[in-house]
This record gives C-alpha cells, structure tokens and sequence, in this order.
C-alpha cells in the first residue's frame, strides 16, 4: 500500500539529506540508483508520514533495515536502538 507524500516534502528531504542515503551515506550520483523514503519508525508501527520520521536511504539500506527499529549489541546482548538519522548532527 502506497501513501502519498508531498512534492514540497520529498523535495525538503533530499535537501536536508543532500541526495544521500542517511544511513551509509552513498550519493544517488555514485550508486546510479534513485534514493528511497524511508520511515525510520516504520509505518507499521505507526510511524507518521512527516519530515521528523522520514529520511532518504539507498535500497539496500532501506531493504535491510526493513521495519526494525532496534537490535541486539553482538558485544553487551543488550537491545539497544538503530540509528535515527534525524536525531544525529551532521
């Protein structure tokens, strides 16, 4: 299921994420291949369709981080929160 997303927004995400994947940081230009809209709390659980929780991501990216949001530290096995582009300081 599709939702719609604005031009102004999406035009507004990849300015402020300088047309690169937030999480590994890949340029459109050097992968050959559009970014994706990623909710960063995923729509399943019940994300909101809003700058806040949106971000651009390459596809790998985006396919591997699927609607996880948190993940078990292989040094502490504690559970512990992915990274949220959005809350970082470039």
């Amino acid at each position: 299921m599709s939702i719609y997303i604005s031009e102004s927004l999406k035009n507004q995400i990849e300015a402020t994420d300088k047309r690169r994947c937030c999480y590994c940081l890949t340029s459109e230009a050097n992968s050959g291949i559009p970014m994706t809209l990623d909710h960063i709390l995923p729509r399943s659980k019940h994300g909101a369709t809003t700058f806040e929780n949106l971000c651009l991501a390459c596809r790998t990216c985006n396919e591997f981080k699927s609607d996880l949001t948190e993940a078990v530290d292989p040094l502490t096995g504690e559970t512990v929160p992915l990274f949220n582009p959005r809350t970082q300081l470039w």
